[in-house]
């Protein structure tokens, strides 16, 4: 992962994986070698035994010290998609002359808000950024707070403030300070705060907490879990909120409209990235052989103010499948800015070994312009390869 430019969605850097390194090496009772255990027990966690009430989970050592060898990468690597798609495909601006605000809700040990600090300090040295952490956990923000101060020099002119709070409390839900933010990041914690509550609560939570938090321009971005149950539950929300006059999608799709999957139930919205793990990680999955080597989940980015217009076509669109590469065409599905789903197809003949190498790098969430599509069947045909005007991918 260090190989990468610090700019990469991919990039997860090597002071981060050594800093989590030596807070296992410190300890008393965990290593490397046994740190599996402690994974597989907050692996279910998260998933089949979750427990009632939105528990503190880092409060045994254990727990706090396999989440930053094995989740933490992960959940670092998942929010620099939104973050590059908003800044480098819709052209959402940094705030200049004044410092970027981010909150991030159910922080946990700062995976999100940190890794934000990191990507946006490259991209602009000059930038002052102010990040507010909020979580149940006085364990998981205490790991936030030193690896901030100890690793410095990866989010220099930055600073962090923390606050320990019931989430789940209506009055202290978010944050309950009167600043407002240019990010709010909300990463696979969502689903615990309203575990068992009807969608009708949370639809006016957000709203509440969009209208209260967000600055005109600013963005909330929500990732969830690419389970079917999460994700379309996730995109019911945002077609909800997306029928507010008060409030706009800038992601994952181009039109402002319904998620054309929510109809016909057979597929969902979810992301598919292909990853290298940190070398810490891949040593603790030795022992649990799970597959690690994809960032699966899903998202929505929403925001007061509307992204740039897109013009309602079925010539630019967002892939939503992997490219497969069939008999005689390579094959992909993209949900398009007229609000549809299309099947696209690129017959195999004619093309030179570099186009082919192209397309096969081409990966669900990569947007395309096309041109000169052909209607075949209940397909549409991009008669070149030259026909593709546009690619876009997060790297």
């Amino acid at each position: 992962m260090s190989d990468l430019p610090p700019s990469s969605a991919r990039h997860y850097p090597l002071a981060m994986e050594d800093w989590w390194k030596e807070q296992v090496e410190l300890s008393d009772v965990h290593t490397l070698e046994n740190l599996h255990r402690n994974t597989s027990v907050l692996s279910d966690h998260f998933t089949i035994k979750r427990d009632k009430g939105f528990p503190d989970y880092f409060k045994k050592p254990g727990h706090l010290l396999a989440y930053g060898i094995y989740f933490h990468p992960k959940s670092w690597a998942r929010i620099r998609y939104p973050i590059l798609e908003a800044i480098k495909y819709h052209h959402w601006k940094i705030p200049e002359n004044k410092p970027l605000s981010i909150l991030d809700v159910g922080s946990g040990p700062g995976s999100a808000s940190l890794s934000a600090l990191q990507l946006l300090s490259t991209l602009n040295p000059e930038l002052k950024l102010e990040a507010t952490a909020v979580d149940q956990s006085p364990h998981a923000l205490d790991a936030l707070r030193r690896s901030h101060a100890d690793l410095r020099s990866l989010w220099p002119g930055s600073s962090i403030n923390t606050h320990a709070k019931n989430l789940r409390h209506r009055d202290t839900f978010f944050y309950s300070g009167k600043q407002r933010f240019d990010l709010v990041f909300l990463s696979f914690s969502l689903n615990e705060f309203f575990a068992g509550r009807p969608i009708e609560d949370v639809v006016v939570q957000l709203k509440a907490a969009c209208r209260k938090l967000l600055k005109k321009k600013g963005l909330l971005i929500i990732m969830e879990p690419a389970l079917r149950e999460t994700s379309r539950n996730l995109r019911n929300i945002a077609d909800r909120l997306l029928d507010e006059e008060d409030l706009y999608g800038w992601g994952p799709y181009l039109h402002q409209g319904p998620c054309p999957f929510q109809e016909t139930g057979k597929f969902w919205c979810h992301e598919v990235r292909a990853w290298r793990p940190p070398n810490s990680m891949e040593y603790v999955n030795r022992r649990m052989q799970r597959k690690i080597h994809e960032l699966k989940y899903s998202f929505i980015s929403l925001s007061p103010s509307p992204p740039p217009a897109s013009p309602s076509t079925e010539e630019h669109f967002r892939m939503v499948s992997p490219m497969s590469r069939m008999k005689g065409h390579f094959l992909m599905t993209g949900v398009a800015s007229d609000g549809q789903e299309h099947v696209y197809e690129l017959l195999f003949r004619n093309l030179n070994t570099t186009q082919k190498r192209t397309l096969r790098k081409m990966e669900r969430g990569d947007f395309l312009k096309v041109q000169n599509l052909e209607n075949v069947g209940k397909r549409l045909r991009i008669p070149k390869f030259e026909d593709i005007i546009q690619h876009f991918h997060v790297g």
